[in-house]
Order: structure tokens, then C-alpha cells, then sequence
């Protein structure tokens, strides 16, 4: 019975290793001296096994478009798994980008991963088991709106950067960041959150990105630490008023704060700007240049940024002020009114005392 499963896996070995030698993908020449550069191809799981010719010592995988398509292929990974992973001599920093991927699984040794730009709809972290990755970028993968998509990676203890940018994210899992006591950086901007939890954050983040949400309140509490915090960004949010003091008691260590292009009044800003002027808070970074250059629509003031209209009246301030006209007229007319009333009722009292005097 041995014999015949050997003949049979041997006949197998001998059927399928020609067929797939003339498909085996080696790293683009030159490129195995830095990083291994492959072209993506159609893989499905399940259907088929890639196969590769690496150097035994790569550690890292690039995947690349291909310069050319002569099989009419659509070049499609649609999952990153570990069969995958295998098959590339388990390396520990993978780039995959642009490349339609739908799921992606997290290997043990993987240190470092890139899958932005693709159509990820869930993040693979089989429990029980220890993992390596410091550095995970998801950005740009819009279907990763949904809560569940993202519990897994609290079991990623050992993150240290997390891009989560442009995925259209509502709302963070309760527990997402539960154990994730290393990560430094932390980047949701341009997503769809209406508000945020600062004590579900991790305390060991010194860099927070929250811009191009829709945030109408920062909100500060005692239970809210974020002792390492330098950087935080809230730049086009909804936000009409700040308190810089609760803030600093959050984040004592915050040396950049943009707060440009915010829906705040022209007092309200100088407010905010002048008491980070006192703290010795920046609110745009000299070292890049984008930081002080505004968009067509947009004025320069004071360092910031803010919308065209930032020094015009809108209706709500007319509003105010109508009422505010509205109010005092009726104060003055209230004053005029009870002046009149004390008037006549002292002349009617000096008339009093006098027709009194007269009388015998």
C-alpha cells in the first residue's frame, strides 16, 4: 500500500513540478540585494500554489505591477495568506499594495506589512499564538467601515504604527486597542467619525492623527491619559470651541497641535492660539512646508488655516446680533419706561406733600 501511495505522489511530483517550473516568479534582477521586487499575479486560495525562486536569505517582499500583461491577466491577490507566506520563504516585511486584495492573515513572524490601497474586508489574527508585526499600514481600504473587521488586531500586541487612514471608519471596536501597549503611531484621519473615546486609546501613543473627520467635541476626562502624546492633529473636523487646559492635562507632553480648519470663531481661535502661544504648543510644523501653504478657498491667519468665510458675518452671527439690538432696545426701553414711571411718581409725590402744606 506504501508503494502505491509513494508512485502515486511521485507520478504527482513529476506531473505538476515541470508544468509549474515554467510559472515560478524570481525577485525582479537586482533587487533581491534590498528588497525582493515581484510582479503581482492572479492568485485565489485554494485554487492554486504559487511557486517561487528566492534566495534563501530574503526578508523582504515587494509586489509590484507587472510591465507587461501578456496573458490578459487582471493580477489579482485576492487574499495574503499563509500559504502565501510560505511559499515566499515567510518573510518578515511584506508590501502588497493596489492589488484588489480582499482578506489578508496575519503570519507569526510578519514584522512589517503594507497592504494600503486595496479592498480589504477583514484582518486575519488566528488566536492564541504570539506576533512579530511592529508596523501595519491599512490605509486607503474602504471596506474596512465595519467594526468587526478590526477587533483582531488587539491581538497584534506588539504594533507600533497602525494607518488606518481613508477606510470610511464610523466607529473603533470597544477593545481594539485593549492590549496594544506599544503602539507609538496612530492614524484615522479622512474616515467618518462622528466621535471618539480617548480612554479606550493606548496611553503609549505620542503621535494621534483624527483630521478630515467629523468630530463636533474633543472631549477631555480625568480618566482620559495620554502621557507620551506630542503630536495631535484635529485639523478639518466640526469643531466650535476647544479647552486647551483639559487638554494639556491629558496630553502634558503635547508639542504640535493642529487645530486649522475647524468651523471655530475668529475669538474662539485666538483664544485657543493665544494659550498655546503661553504653553509653548506649535500649532503647524516649520519643517514642512505644506503645513503653511491654505487651499483656494482658504485664508492664512495667525499660522492656521481656515475657510474663506472666517472673517464674514454668517446668518447665525447676524442672528446674534440681530437679537442682541433686539435686547438692548428693550433694556433701554425698559430703563426709559421705569424712568418715566419714578418721574411722574415723584412729581405726584412732591404734589402730594405740598397740597398737604396748604391745607389749614
Amino acid at each position: 500500500m506504501d508503494r502505491i501511495s509513494s508512485s502515486i505522489l511521485l507520478m504527482l511530483v513529476v506531473y505538476v513540478v515541470p508544468s509549474e517550473a515554467a510559472l515560478s516568479r524570481r525577485c525582479l534582477a537586482g533587487s533581491e540585494l534590498f528588497v525582493c521586487i515581484l510582479s503581482t499575479f492572479d492568485y485565489t486560495p485554494g485554487k492554486d500554489i504559487p511557486v517561487f525562486e528566492l534566495p534563501v536569505d530574503v526578508k523582504a517582499i515587494r509586489f509590484i505591477e507587472p510591465f507587461s500583461d501578456v496573458h490578459g491577466s487582471d493580477n489579482e491577490i485576492q487574499m495574503y495568506d499563509r500559504i502565501l507566506h510560505l511559499q515566499l520563504n515567510s518573510p518578515e516585511a511584506i508590501e502588497l499594495r493596489s492589488s484588489s486584495t480582499r482578506a489578508v492573515e496575519i503570519s507569526p513572524n510578519l514584522a512589517y506589512a503594507d497592504f494600503s490601497s486595496n479592498a480589504i474586508t477583514e484582518v486575519l489574527v488566528p488566536p492564541n499564538q504570539s506576533y512579530a508585526l511592529r508596523y501595519l499600514d491599512l490605509n486607503f481600504n474602504y471596506r474596512l467601515k465595519h467594526p468587526q473587521a478590526l477587533e483582531n488586531i488587539s491581538r497584534l500586541v506588539n504594533l507600533e504604527t497602525l494607518h488606518l487612514s481613508s477606510c470610511v471608519v464610523e466607529t473603533i471596536p470597544h477593545n481594539m486597542f485593549e492590549n496594544l501597549n506599544r503602539l507609538a503611531h496612530l492614524t484615522l484621519a479622512s474616515n467618518n467619525l462622528k466621535q471618539i473615546n480617548l480612554e479606550q486609546l493606548p496611553m503609549s501613543l505620542t503621535l494621534l492623527r483624527l483630521d478630515v473627520n467629523g468630530l463636533k467635541e474633543f472631549p477631555t476626562s480625568e480618566m482620559a491619559r495620554l502621557p507620551l502624546l506630542e503630536d495631535l492633529n484635529l485639523e478639518h473636523n466640526e469643531l466650535k470651541e476647544l479647552n486647551v487646559n483639559a487638554l494639556v492635562q491629558t496630553a502634558p507632553k503635547l508639542r504640535l497641535f493642529s487645530i486649522g480648519r475647524n468651523p471655530l470663531k475668529q475669538p474662539v481661535l485666538n483664544a485657543i492660539l493665544d494659550e498655546l502661544n503661553r504653553r509653548n504648543i506649535a500649532y503647524y510644523n516649520m519643517e514642512v512646508s505644506s503645513d503653511m501653504q491654505c487651499g483656494e478657498h482658504e485664508v492664512h491667519y495667525r499660522g492656521v488655516c481656515m475657510a474663506s468665510d472666517f472673517f464674514l458675518m454668517k446668518w447665525t452671527d447676524w442672528l446674534e446680533l440681530i437679537m442682541l439690538f433686539v435686547g438692548l432696545v428693550a433694556l433701554l426701553g425698559g430703563i426709559a419706561y421705569g424712568g418715566t414711571v419714578l418721574w411722574k411718581r415723584y412729581h405726584m409725590a412732591i404734589f402730594s406733600v405740598q397740597t398737604n402744606r396748604s391745607e389749614p
